[in-house]
């Protein structure tokens, strides 16, 4: 039996595939289009240079390569940092070789936007799953695959949750040899690309809207599908930037991160309302379409910055002067708890958190408990902006 070992965790799950002839060990168990695909692979043959898009394991893709595929490279894409730090250390536990572009025998872990920039042909797997992204990133994928030139005859095997009607719409126009059909709670959608979308045809789904601070010039951002916010303004963001613009008196060169900065609106409205403190802005965030979006914008809109494309807090530690803080806030709050210990971590003493929310009870509680006092609460467009201090003893609000 061949086995593929995702993790050391000693209550792994372990999934039995090919007639009990492949054994996949993970933390939780494969996320059901994942497993749906393991399975279907043994029926297919072979390719030289596969791509595996939307994977969170790369079982997959070393499953392939178990069988053959794969002479002239593999690929593995993803829009997340944490699913690429994963998919990399779960391809180096199990022995695979690492390479920045595909190449023969190696594998290749990319996040890039452009899809058609990778050194890829004769079939794409995808796995589409909930919470993957948005529709239109999903079309804006879709229609990259089947731009022309593609390799010839293409294969495009989806494994999805569910299937947009416009994804499926698109896919039917382009391939034959369609099949579509039901796997448990997973719908696999397969076919040819036969009529390739012409180059000159492609959809532009890059998008740009104006925003501005009161007493400043407006400005234009730019986003990319699947960057939060797409096409807008997020009025939490904006509620954000204009509380720190008000209350908070920023000294020349001061240091500032935006994390889970989505397309850079905060940091760089203020970095632009105030260009004599020369801020210098590190942007920071986990998505694809936010890191592009960011660097965008910075050429639009020019400023000491970084560009930071991760999950992990990224920072220089004790070095900030304020952290920007828009989490989602939906769950469990571990998203905005991370933000909070990071603050902690990278602030420096007396250093400012500003955090947006819509109730400010539960985010309270979290500074409070990773050190922070509390100075204020401002409402704001619907949302409640809380601006806190690293280290203070005492909290000077009631």
């Amino acid at each position: 039996m061949l086995t593929i070992s995702l993790t050391r965790h000693p209550h792994a799950r372990k999934e039995l595939f090919w007639e009990r002839g492949l054994r996949v060990v993970s933390r939780s168990g494969l996320n059901p289009t994942e497993a749906a695909l393991l399975a279907l692979l043994p029926t297919l043959p072979p390719a030289d240079r596969p791509l595996f898009l939307g994977g969170r394991t790369g079982a997959l893709a070393l499953a392939a390569r178990l069988r053959g595929w794969g002479g002239g490279g593999l690929t593995l894409h993803t829009f997340d940092a944490h699913a690429e730090a994963t998919l990399r250390r779960n391809l180096a536990e199990n022995g695979a070789t690492l390479a920045e572009n595909a190449a023969p025998n190696a594998f290749a872990v990319s996040t890039t936007l452009d899809i058609r920039a990778l050194d890829c042909d004769d079939v794409a797997f995808w796995q589409l799953s909930k919470g993957d992204g948005t529709a239109e990133r999903d079309l804006f994928v879709l229609e990259q695959l089947l731009c022309d030139p593609t390799p010839p005859r293409r294969r495009l095997i989806v494994a999805a949750d569910a299937l947009n009607p416009t994804f499926l719409a698109r896919f039917r126009k382009a391939c034959d040899k369609i099949t579509l059909r039901r796997e448990g709670p997973v719908t696999l959608l397969m076919g040819t690309v036969a009529r390739p979308l012409p180059s000159g045809a492609l959809p532009n789904h890059r998008a740009e809207f104006t925003v501005s601070l009161k007493g400043h010039a407006p400005i234009t951002l730019a986003t990319w599908p699947g960057c939060f916010c797409h096409r807008r303004a997020d009025m939490g963001g904006l509620a954000l930037a204009e509380v720190v613009a008000e209350q908070v008196a920023f000294d020349p060169g001061d240091r500032v991160m935006d994390l889970g900065c989505g397309c850079g609106m905060v940091g760089i409205l203020l970095a632009t309302a105030f260009p004599e403190k020369r801020l210098r802005v590190d942007y920071q965030d986990s998505d694809a379409s936010a890191r592009d979006s960011v660097d965008e914008n910075l050429r639009l809109h020019p400023h000491e910055a970084r560009v930071l494309f991760s999950a992990e807090g990224l920072g220089d530690a004790g070095a900030y002067d304020l952290l920007l803080a828009n989490p989602p806030y939906f769950g469990d709050w571990r998203i905005a708890e991370a933000f909070v210990r990071t603050a902690a971590r990278l602030l420096r003493r007396d250093g400012l958190i500003a955090f947006v929310c819509k109730r400010p009870s539960k985010p309270q509680e979290l500074l409070e408990a990773n050190g922070f006092a509390l100075l204020n609460v401002f409402p704001r467009r619907g949302y409640s902006v809380l601006l806190a201090a690293r280290g203070r003893k005492v909290c000077p609000c009631p």
